[in-house]
């Protein structure tokens, strides 16, 4: 007992021991510290820099990517889409609601599965006699229960609301629309023709794809969907049951679907050639939120780890340096005494003071950082996704800040233990200690600066050019000067031909209003879905790929699409003459090859639909790139045909106005023409074209200029490097220069010695960047637009810039060792 007692007794003593010098050595480094502040603010902002951006980016990957989807049992709800062979990590269809139906009566694999649709538009409501713009998604009655989730005010769907119009409403809407009435609940709003029982209010933190979501209507049974199945399309969104992986799920839907296809009408041939795909909800919101954004987030964070390994380089270099300078300080510790034990200790400590405190200004920065960014809502992001500076991410702030303590630590450390006593303490001045280890550390230092920025300058650079192709890219149509808006047409006053002649009063009214060049309308702004067409005479196809659009006579003429044979609409397309249609360049080429289109007959449809009718090409014009929902960098040039507004009946029009001046100035007085053609008849997505486009960059504008941000800050910490090795090495061999310069070396010589001395470092960098950023670009090339060779070209570009630009900081040393009074430093030493 005696023997374990006097252990302990030693152990104890030993551990106040090592705790009284852990405090002597913070106090002494803190002092240290104080006495050099601008090398402190220098460190501490440099690292902050580095792990402020990290924290940063890893709280955006923590709030999309991470975090469980805010509803009951995340891990086992998913959604179910249709896919072909190119889409299945994404879906490519909606489900026919009969499949659904099927589904749900028959499908053992799920605790719950309900329908929900934005295969629609914003409608407008009445509200107390006033005509409200809004998005009502239809869902199933499981919808809400199915995640777990109640109402704020009222309740959700129940099966006693299946036999009338029911609506829950989304908390922004019924706070900022509707004006926050407090006896919402059991009130009515006028959607459609159908006068709608409000139940219920979701709470304000509630949200589903798609965010914009104002209302939820109840499926119901004697609805549209109900009613024609298998020509309304949902998502069917599930809840697993335990233990149920999705691979079986997916099989089990498959046959219950293989049963029903055989009831699916003769014109519905895509279909058959598609199966369910059961997704993942989280991964598939964040797909439909960005294509590119999971992939996005992930390298912006593996830029933002460059940024805080190039921060603590930069630190580390900065540290060595200082501890070279402190050399015979070390020296004389170790004379009088000091273990190399203590002095790491003591150089180590010095660096994690530095390090706790530039992980503290990290977290402000990172702060400030998010805060920029839920104000600016730069991109849009998932249902449910949440950024803030919670547990998880101040977990992963101080891991980043140790790590980097130790990276920019331990080279110091480990040369204060190298430190040889004799010889530092006979040489009569630092600059005359050996250094050459010393020497070729910071400048190994510099080099991997160089190859890091070079890395997020060449991402950067690629990033850049992309989004600058993307953006200037012709689209076949104007986009300047053009006013945009949308109105939804009440189906029970605008059927037959109401919207073509509602588009003509409005033609004629605009057109009258001072700046209005020409007034174009359409069922859309550009062609959209995927359609199988029939050509007369030609066997049946089975490609589903042709985009539609219904247009005013003078549509194509406001957006400026050339026309290349043929005729535009005009007076003679009248609702009760021929059918015809115009056709564009692509569809030519791949339904007609050399033939000439004009005069031939092509049906939407299958050849034997009687119900299609035969429309005449009367002309062709040019291709108009659109973008397509499974395709984030690119445009594509679909097959299109256009129709006559005259010999159609669109559920809403597409409003493009060319204006002289500019395209928003005329809101007020568009909308009072429209009221006084039908007071309950709002515009919506009021906007101008080139806003829309610039809008559908969001994403690839993000990631660009947080790369960019990243890139700017890597040179300038690579540069400053360059600049520090230089200067330190020009002061340490002050002596040698002046001996050079004596001996009749000529200051010319002296400073192009020094500037190529900072070339091979800067080259050798730029060739290991190069290297990394090659292999890194086919780990972003699909985020890249109009990049050939695997972008070799830019990364020259990148590689010569850097080296410009690195002769600025390296010019101002080597002009300082270039202007050394050999007499003056002789007669110093």
């Amino acid at each position: 007992m005696k023997s374990k007692g006097a252990s302990l007794n030693i152990d104890s003593r030993q551990s106040a021991k090592r705790f009284s010098n852990l405090q002597r050595d913070l106090r002494y480094g803190i002092r240290q510290l104080k006495r050099s502040p601008g090398f402190a603010l220098m460190a501490v902002l440099t690292l902050a820099m580095g792990v402020g951006a990290n924290t940063a980016i890893f709280s955006l990957i923590e709030g999309v990517l991470l975090r469980p989807l805010p509803y009951q049992h995340p891990d086992r709800l998913v959604v179910v889409w249709q896919t072909d062979a190119f889409h299945h990590d994404s879906g490519a269809y909606f489900n026919a609601y009969r499949e659904f139906e099927a589904w749900r009566q028959n499908s053992r694999s799920f605790e719950s599965l309900a329908a929900l649709t934005w295969a629609t538009g914003p409608t407008t409501m009445l509200w107390q006699a006033k005509p409200i713009d809004a998005l009502a998604i239809p869902a199933s009655v499981d919808f809400f229960s199915m995640l777990g989730k109640s109402a704020a005010m009222g309740r959700t769907f129940s099966q006693g609301d299946l036999s009338a119009c029911t609506l829950v409403l989304a908390f922004h809407f019924w706070q900022q629309k509707l004006g926050a009435p407090r006896d919402i609940v059991g009130r009515s709003l006028t959607l459609g023709k159908s006068s709608c029982t409000i139940v219920g209010v979701m709470p304000k933190n509630f949200s589903f794809y798609p965010v914009a979501t104002d209302a939820w209507s109840l499926i119901t049974p004697t609805g549209e969907l109900a009613q024609k199945p298998w020509n309304n399309m949902v998502g069917a969104f599930g809840l697993l049951k335990p233990g149920v992986t999705r691979a079986a799920a997916e099989a089990e839907l498959a046959a219950i679907q293989a049963q029903v296809l055989p009831e699916a009408p003769g014109d519905l041939k895509l279909m058959r050639t598609l199966s369910p795909d059961v997704l993942d909800l989280n991964s598939n919101f964040t797909w439909l939120a960005g294509r590119n954004l999971r992939k996005g987030l992930w390298m912006l964070l593996g830029a933002s780890l460059l940024i805080l390994l190039l921060a603590s380089v930069n630190v580390g270099s900065l540290v060595f340096s200082r501890a070279i300078s402190r050399a015979r300080e070390m020296a004389m510790r170790a004379a009088i005494g000091a273990s190399r034990r203590r002095l790491v200790g003591q150089a180590f400590t010095e660096s994690v003071v530095l390090g706790i405190a530039g992980t503290a200004a990290g977290v402000a920065v990172a702060a400030a950082l998010l805060g920029w960014f839920r104000a600016a809502n730069p991109i849009e992001l998932p249902p449910g996704a949440t950024i803030a500076l919670d547990w998880r991410v101040l977990v992963f702030t101080a891991l980043s800040g140790i790590a980097s303590s130790i990276v920019f630590g331990i080279f110091p450390a480990w040369h204060a233990s190298q430190t040889d006593v004799n010889s530092v303490l006979k040489s009569g001045s630092v600059n005359q200690t050996p250094a050459m280890g010393a020497q070729r550390m910071t400048q190994s230092m510099v080099v991997v600066q160089v190859a890091l920025s070079m890395v997020l300058l060449a991402g950067a650079g690629l990033l850049s050019e992309s989004l600058w192709k993307l953006s200037t890219t012709n689209l076949g149509y104007r986009s300047d000067h053009l006013f945009t808006a949308r109105i939804h047409l009440p189906p029970d006053r605008y059927g037959a031909s109401a919207p073509s002649r509602l588009a003509q009063t409005l033609a004629s009214s605009l057109g009258a209003l001072p700046g209005v060049a020409s007034v174009g309308l359409g069922s859309d702004f550009v062609p959209r879905g995927l359609n199988q067409v029939s050509i007369a005479g030609q066997p049946e196809n089975s490609r589903s790929d042709v985009a539609t659009q219904e247009v005013s006579e003078t549509a194509i003429q406001t957006l400026r699409i050339p026309l290349l044979r043929g005729r535009l609409f005009d007076a003679r397309d009248a609702k009760d003459t021929q059918p015809v249609a115009i056709i564009n360049e692509a569809l030519a080429k791949d339904y007609f090859g050399a033939a000439d289109p004009l005069g031939h007959a092509i049906k939407f449809g299958r050849a034997d639909d009687t119900s299609k009718p035969w429309l005449t090409v009367v002309g062709i014009v040019a291709d108009v790139k659109t973008t397509t929902v499974f395709q984030e960098m690119g445009y594509v040039e679909q097959p299109a045909v256009y129709r006559p507004l005259s010999q159609s009946t669109p559920e809403s029009l597409a409003l493009m106005i060319a204006v002289n001046g500019s395209p928003l100035a005329l809101v007020s007085e568009i909308q009072q023409r429209l009221s006084s053609v039908d007071a309950n008849l709002i515009l919506s997505a009021i906007d101008d074209l080139r806003t829309e486009q610039a809008e559908q960059l969001s994403q690839p504008r993000f990631r660009t200029v947080l790369l960019s941000g990243f890139a700017a800050l890597a040179l300038a910490l690579a540069l400053v490097g360059i600049y520090g090795v230089l200067s330190q090495t020009v002061t340490r061999r002050a002596r040698d220069i002046g001996i050079r310069m004596a001996l009749g070396a000529s200051r010319d010589r002296i400073l192009l010695s020094v500037l190529v001395h900072a070339c091979a470092m800067t080259v050798t960098g730029i060739v290991i960047g190069s290297a990394l950023a090659a292999a890194g670009v086919r780990m972003i090339h699909g985020m890249l637009y109009g990049i050939a060779a695997q972008g070799a070209g830019e990364l020259g570009v990148a590689a010569i810039a850097l080296l410009l630009v690195a002769a600025g900081p390296a010019s101002i040393p080597a002009w300082r060792a270039a202007s050394i009074d050999p007499i003056r430093v002789l007669r110093d030493e």
